[in-house]
């Protein structure tokens, strides 16, 4: 294998922000396209303004429950 054969490597960034439900207990990722359609949850979360998701609105994705977030903890 020469050189330019070599594979170069790569790194690969895998996030999840996770939010139980109140009524159910069920774990959410908020990071899913479910409830994240527009990327604005990652956009708050990498560009370090965490605040803005205080009071974010989230459907329970196993039981349909409505509840906001308090906030979010590293």
């Amino acid at each position: 294998m020469t050189e330019q054969q070599k594979a170069t490597p790569t790194a690969s960034l895998d996030w999840s922000l996770y939010v139980d439900c109140p009524k159910c207990g069920e774990a959410n990722d908020l990071s899913d396209p479910q409830h994240d359609t527009e990327h604005d949850i990652a956009r708050h979360i990498f560009s370090n303004a965490w605040d803005k998701l205080n009071g974010w609105e989230v459907t329970c994705e196993n039981c349909d429950h409505e509840f906001t977030i308090e906030k979010v903890e590293y």
